[in-house]
């Protein structure tokens, strides 16, 4: 009945991730302060920062950087080169590809009476789900006060911008190329085309699925499917 589906599952079967080489590569950087199972594994170049507290059986790749105070789950899988800013959360399960940032500051300025712009700190932090997967080159930005919050399940393609704040619901599908503005809301099993714009503050309801190339500057009600600038039914935008 669906053979892409059970594809999926018979290759994951016999092409399995490759085993852990358990152990801290001599040429990684872990804290004294710093848990770390016996059944990870660290790779070179790495850094694991204080207080940093893995769970078992995660892997590290090379030259990634675990900020102070994050924590990663059991069998989660960072690939080379992923910056986890400090105090980042990451469940279980959870696969993030290389180059990617997770908990950098969210583009706050306000403008002074000169013209010139004063930074508005960014104190909030990233809570990543479980079973989440973060395609390569995604930039996840920290809340100013409360978190930037990925659910259980999600997919995240290539190169997508989530801005500070923005919360995004379990299962949903984000493809590459898609920037999700400041507290916009994702509920669950949305689906996001590749180059997709979110205004700010906007709320899609759970089960939307926006075509590609499309921009969304209203809420979207909850099993819409939207198409266009701006995104709108998608039957009368095809028409």
């Amino acid at each position: 009945k669906d053979p892409y589906l059970v594809y999926a599952k018979i290759a994951a079967i016999l092409h399995p991730p490759a085993s852990l080489k358990t152990g801290i590569h001599p040429k990684a950087s872990v804290a004294d302060h710093a848990i770390v199972p016996a059944s990870c594994e660290i790779a070179a170049g790495a850094v694991v920062d204080n207080s940093v507290v893995l769970g078992e059986r995660v892997y590290v790749g090379p030259n990634c950087y675990l900020g102070i105070g994050t924590a990663v789950g059991e069998d989660t899988r960072l690939m080379a080169n992923v910056t986890l800013y400090h105090g980042v959360q990451v469940g279980a399960r959870c696969l993030i590809h290389s180059a990617t940032v997770v908990g950098s500051d969210g583009f706050g300025n306000a403008r002074n009476a000169d013209g010139s712009w004063t930074k508005v700190p960014q104190m909030g932090s990233v809570q990543i789900g479980d079973d989440v997967e973060l395609g390569s080159g995604c930039t996840i930005d920290r809340g100013a006060m409360g978190d930037t919050v990925i659910a259980n399940g999600a997919r995240l393609d290539n190169q997508v911008h989530v801005a500070h704040n923005v919360q995004i619901g379990d299962h949903s599908l984000i493809i590459g190329q898609v920037g999700l503005a400041g507290s916009a809301h994702l509920g669950k099993w949305v689906i996001v085309a590749g180059q997709v714009g979110i205004n700010g503050h906007r709320t899609l309801g759970d089960g939307v699925q926006v075509g590609g190339g499309s921009r969304v500057f209203d809420d979207i009600p909850a099993g819409s499917e939207v198409f266009g600038v701006p995104a709108h039914d998608k039957k009368t935008a095809i028409r």
